[in-house]
């Protein structure tokens, strides 16, 4: 069970790392929109055009995120269902052979 898991590690860093960095960019964009708020109008339109664009992108990465963890939650589970089935027909070979394990040797 331990290999199984370790195998998805990869994926949830990543994720946790594209979360990261846009937490960071949002951050940013806020906080110079704090600098920026007292200046022209275009200053402010140009800061909110911009905190407009990372919203939107963190919203594509969300959503390519969930996609990416259904998709490996759907794999995992294809994998444990023909673990199962390997296990289920060993034991059957198993019964099958009087119970000995050696399967008809």
């Amino acid at each position: 069970m331990e290999e199984q898991s370790s195998r998805f590690t990869p994926a949830r860093r990543h994720a946790a790392t594209v979360a990261a960095a846009l937490g960071i960019a949002v951050f940013g964009a806020g906080a110079g929109f704090a600098v920026t708020g007292c200046g022209s109008d275009s200053n402010s339109d140009s800061v909110n055009n911009a905190i407009d664009s990372v919203q939107s992108q963190a919203s594509s990465v969300q959503s390519q995120v969930s996609t990416a963890i259904t998709n490996i939650q759907s794999q995992a589970q294809s994998v444990q269902s023909q673990a199962q089935s390997v296990q289920t027909q060993i034991q059957q070979q198993t019964q099958n052979n009087g119970g000995s394990g050696k399967y008809g040797y």
